[in-house]
């Protein structure tokens, strides 16, 4: 990784230019510096880096009719492209929405992925209504948490798993009952459940689907050529990704303008230290909730 200088090229007339403020960091970042995302990304390197930001738009497309010069907005860079780690960018205009007053540049900058994936997960996948039984595995990250405040703002009774330093932060968000990670027997026989969301990766299609009701679904945002595999043969086996929720960013920014979403940053470091920042974060040492490079 390495600072460069830049030209950005001339707006199309679907994008806006947004002078960034701020850009959270998100595991896709760095899976895209070690080469792990080049079958969406291509082979071609370098590349800009980061997703997520917010900012105050700078100037817009002819075509342009969502937002205007001096708006403060805030969205997700389109994942062949990225480069959010940036002074100010060119994105497509579908790809942002109006920052809520009450947010600032940073908690609107953390919201994108995890939110727009917590979206796909609960709202469209689930479908989580008053008296579902949703179980949350990685209920206390950055697309768990999102996905708590989804599923209580639509009634549902939640549970899940965390880490024992998160378990108050989760309890406290509604989340009961709590079972760590290695407690698989205990939350196994909390079920049977409408909906399981694995945030995380680490559970067992098999003994998921054992887990929930006839009508049950499992949702999974880390599939593998197994899981997949496994998948098929059920159709209770569903699949969420952040892409899948761009056209939620406005409804997105309306739940978070009256707290219904609420973000949670961990670390806010200077851009001056995005190097370091990356790195710590890619190799483990990471905060509770969203890092975030202020501008």
């Amino acid at each position: 990784m390495y600072f460069g200088e830049y030209d950005l090229p001339e707006l199309a007339d679907d994008e806006v230019r947004v002078s960034v403020k701020a850009a959270a960091i998100n595991p896709f970042d760095w899976k895209l510096r070690q080469g792990a995302m080049k079958l969406i990304t291509g082979r071609r390197f370098p590349k800009a880096m980061g997703t997520d930001f917010a900012g105050i738009v700078e100037a817009v497309g002819g075509k342009v009719t969502n937002v205007r010069a001096g708006d403060e907005v805030f969205g997700t860079v389109d994942f062949k492209k990225s480069g959010a780690f940036s002074e100010a960018i060119n994105v497509d205009a579908h790809h942002l929405a109006r920052k809520p007053p009450q947010l600032s540049f940073s908690e609107a900058a953390a919201l994108p992925i995890a939110a727009m994936t917590a979206w796909v997960a609960i709202i469209d996948r689930v479908h989580a209504g008053a008296g579902s039984r949703i179980f949350i595995n990685g209920c206390s990250g950055a697309v768990g948490a999102f996905a708590v405040q989804l599923a209580i703002s639509k009634k549902a009774h939640v549970s899940g798993t965390c880490g024992p330093a998160s378990m108050g932060s989760a309890k406290a968000a509604g989340v009961d009952p709590i079972f760590g990670y290695s407690d698989r027997q205990a939350y196994a026989q909390n079920g049977r459940f409408d909906a399981i969301f694995d945030t995380l990766g680490t559970l067992d299609v098999s003994d998921s689907l054992s887990m929930l009701k006839p009508k049950g679904v499992f949702v999974d945002i880390n599939p593998t050529p197994g899981k997949m595999l496994r998948g098929v043969l059920s159709r209770r086996y569903k699949l969420a990704f952040a892409t899948q929720g761009i056209q939620h960013l406005p409804a997105i920014a309306e739940l978070a303008g009256n707290g219904t979403l609420r973000p949670t940053i961990g670390l806010e470091a200077p851009f001056s230290d995005a190097l370091s920042v990356i790195a710590d974060a890619e190799n483990g040492r990471r905060s509770s909730g969203k890092i975030v490079l202020a501008f």
